[in-house]
């Protein structure tokens, strides 16, 4: 069992939603609640994870495009090339 305080106002709106979206009790609703939180908070790791890792790949590609380019500058520009 857990239980925790809320102000007047959130107990207000927590009724509110019971009644507007069908819940038998406040529990039914905490629970359906914390179970959503949950579900959505295991399946944003590897999304978070990918998401970094497709930054950093474009990040490399990008350095490594720039790399490319000052070495091809540095060739064009030193002695005995032109």
């Amino acid at each position: 069992m857990i239980s925790f305080r809320v102000s007047e106002e959130e107990f207000r709106t927590l009724a509110e939603v019971c009644l507007s979206q069908g819940f038998q009790s406040y529990s039914d609703l905490v629970r359906t609640a914390v179970q959503e939180l949950l579900s959505n908070r295991a399946g944003r790791g590897p999304a978070l994870v990918q998401s970094a890792m497709e930054s950093l790949t474009r990040r490399i590609e990008s350095l490594d495009h720039d790399l490319k380019e000052l070495i091809g500058h540095s060739r064009a520009s030193s002695p005995g090339n032109g």
